[in-house]
């Protein structure tokens, strides 16, 4: 006797079919999601080249990060220098 396989819809409805069916409709979703996978990929790639050197000449956004995380510690500091105050330990 064979037995069904079960497949689960996007709607949460289950469906028993074939083995055989099964295999069939699993490769396609695989090849569909190997697909999207590979574009969204390309997407992003093509983001990145088209963003390259966008920058250049200008200040650098790695300084500008790292003197705005300075500014922010020193923030944190401040606050909790305050803290000492308040809770000595």
């Amino acid at each position: 006797m064979t037995r069904m396989a079960q497949l689960i819809t996007p709607d949460g409805k289950t469906i028993e079919i074939p083995p055989d069916l099964y295999l069939q409709v699993k490769d396609l979703l695989d090849n569909r999601q190997r697909r999207q996978t590979a574009r969204s990929r390309a997407r992003m790639k093509a983001a990145i080249q088209a963003g390259f050197g966008m920058a250049a000449g200008s200040d650098s956004l790695t300084a500008a990060l790292l003197n705005e995380r300075s500014k922010e510690r020193s923030r944190e500091d401040a606050k909790l220098t305050g803290l000492d105050d308040v809770c000595p330990s």
